[in-house]
């Protein structure tokens, strides 16, 4: 959602940024799927939604060969937006549920406003998706100015609910995410992307 970051908790020690970014990576989000049984509940409900306003099931596109035909629908906006909110709700369900973060606030922009809009429950999942399948106006590439809102808000412990592009950690997905839970429970990682 644009604007001021959403408060989630006062109390809370960590700020969310949720950016529009350029998509899901199948080979990261097939793997957190396969790993991680949270991961995949909450992506699951996710696509369940989404299927009733896409053409096509969004985990068969997410999760098709990649030389196939239907994983080109990934980058049709209304494949790409919708798989990145489901990708990045998820993500945020998993964190949540190894209780290692208290989210504070979230921000976002494109298609991760929605995610943030939904996550702080001032959008509905239904209402959420319709957003991204529509191809409402507020969906532009971003993230810079949400995260600068954040930091403004004083959150300095801050992590980017996006897919790591370059695998700067070196690692298998799943590996990758479980350092990221040693980080967050060792109170390192004060701006981790994933």
């Amino acid at each position: 959602m644009r604007g001021q970051p959403l408060v989630v908790d006062a109390a809370g020690d960590t700020a969310v940024l949720f950016p529009s970014g350029p998509g899901v990576r199948p080979v990261v989000a097939r793997a957190l799927y396969g790993a991680f049984a949270e991961f995949r509940r909450e992506f699951d409900a996710m696509c369940r939604v989404a299927d009733r306003r896409l053409p096509l099931p969004l985990a068969a596109v997410v999760f098709a060969p990649q030389d196939g035909v239907d994983a080109g629908l990934l980058h049709r906006p209304e494949f790409r937006r919708t798989a990145l909110f489901a990708y990045q709700v998820a993500l945020l369900r998993l964190w949540r549920e190894w209780d290692v973060l208290r989210v504070a606030a979230v921000a976002g922009e494109g298609a991760g406003g929605c995610a943030a809009g939904y996550v702080a429950g001032v959008l509905g999942l239904d209402e959420a998706v319709r957003l991204l399948v529509s191809g409402h106006r507020l969906f532009e590439h971003g993230g810079t100015r949400a995260e600068r809102l954040l930091r403004a808000g004083g959150h300095d412990r801050v992590l980017c609910c996006a897919p790591d592009q370059e695998n700067r950690h070196g690692t298998a997905p799943a590996e990758g995410i479980r350092g990221l839970r040693q980080e967050l429970l060792e109170g390192r990682g004060p701006h981790a992307r994933w």
